[in-house]
């Protein structure tokens, strides 16, 4: 068996939803709580977390973008803010209730059944840690158990995720942008989802402690589609690119990370795009690559422009006596060269791109 089936096969152990059949053993609970936050997230987790009791009976798991730099102290900040314990998790970490469990530098943070995976998959929407693929592989794994929430942040991580989860029965809720420090996120995620709660940050604990306790249910139960399976496996690098007809169309661009092929996903009005070899994007982070990309190509251009121009002139000195013709020619390719650098540079200074 190959390593690509051993991961996948893995997967399918630990991550069925669960589905009405469950309720049959115990009574189901929304006690898997997904949270994502971007800029402004410590100040806004710090007080999310104080005022969640002791004896709360769900399990959080949160995603925030950070540095990939290994030196986190998010841990330490919000264990000292609240009373829960709070850890980051290694991977294959058994879920506990009452814990929370924050994202590592530079590894998504997902879930399976009864754990956690710690994995460096492809960026999504230019991070990792990610928020996307946190509320996927929580509403493949959990259906209606999950929560999700979107807190402060800039850009729009975590949209598409929330329209999963809703997609299998879960919970969505968005920190009210008036109250956020960045109200971008919040923002994208009411512009393209069906919010189920749009409250300011100090009512967020009282309402997951409330329905940590709510029983689901059975009309709460929903079909998840198969494609989330297969799109939190791209995220654990258990797929490849014979899986990719089954997402989604072949789209015209090119990946801005790797330079392979996108395909166009779509999850209600929300357009995405990924790459065979996992990048993915909603529309704002592919125009944001592009963007940066675009720059760097100008700036490599400008390099390469301004180096043969030099290379020019250094040949002509030498053969200034012996080759006229020639140094007419070389300083006058030079002079050429200097005025699309200037060009370069303008288009540059302009931020065109």
């Amino acid at each position: 068996m190959t390593r690509r089936n051993q991961a996948s096969r893995v997967f399918e152990e630990h991550s069925q939803p669960q589905h009405a059949a469950d309720t049959r053993v115990a009574p189901q609970f929304r006690d898997i709580v997904a949270i994502g936050a971007s800029a402004g997230a410590i100040e806004a987790l710090t007080a999310l977390v104080a005022t969640l009791p002791a004896d709360f009976s769900g399990s959080l798991f949160v995603v925030l973008h950070m540095d990939p730099d290994p030196g986190s102290k998010v841990p330490q900040i919000l264990a000292r803010a609240g009373a829960l314990p709070v850890v980051a998790p290694k991977d294959m970490t058994r879920i506990a209730k009452g814990r929370i469990y924050v994202s590592s530098p530079n590894r998504h943070l997902l879930l399976e059944r009864d754990r956690v995976r710690v994995v460096r998959g492809p960026k999504e929407n230019r991070h990792r840690p990610a928020i996307d693929p946190l509320f996927r592989s929580a509403a493949w794994a959990y259906g209606p158990r999950v929560v999700g929430v979107i807190l402060t942040g800039m850009g729009d991580d975590g949209a598409a995720g929330l329209w999963a989860i809703k997609s299998c029965g879960g919970t969505t809720v968005v920190q009210d942008p008036a109250s956020a420090a960045h109200p971008q996120m919040p923002e994208s995620a009411l512009l393209h989802n069906e919010i189920d709660h749009c409250i300011p940050l100090d009512q967020i604990a009282p309402l997951l402690t409330r329905l940590a306790r709510e029983p689901i249910n059975g009309h709460d139960y929903a079909s998840c589609r198969p494609t989330l399976k297969t799109e939190v496996e791209f995220d654990t690098m258990g797929r490849d690119i014979t899986d990719m007809g089954s997402l989604g169309k072949l789209s015209p661009f090119t990946c801005p990370a790797c330079r392979g092929a996108l395909w166009e996903l779509q999850d209600g009005d929300i357009l995405r795009y990924r790459c065979h070899t996992g990048h993915a994007f909603s529309e704002e982070s592919l125009r944001v690559e592009q963007s940066i990309a675009i720059e760097e190509g100008l700036y490599s251009a400008l390099r390469a422009v301004e180096e043969k121009a030099t290379l020019l002139r250094r040949l002509s000195k030498g053969w200034r006596e012996k080759y006229p013709h020639i140094v007419s020619d070389y300083m006058a390719r030079a002079r050429a060269l200097d005025q699309s650098a200037d060009l370069l540079r303008k288009l540059i200074c302009r931020g065109s791109t």
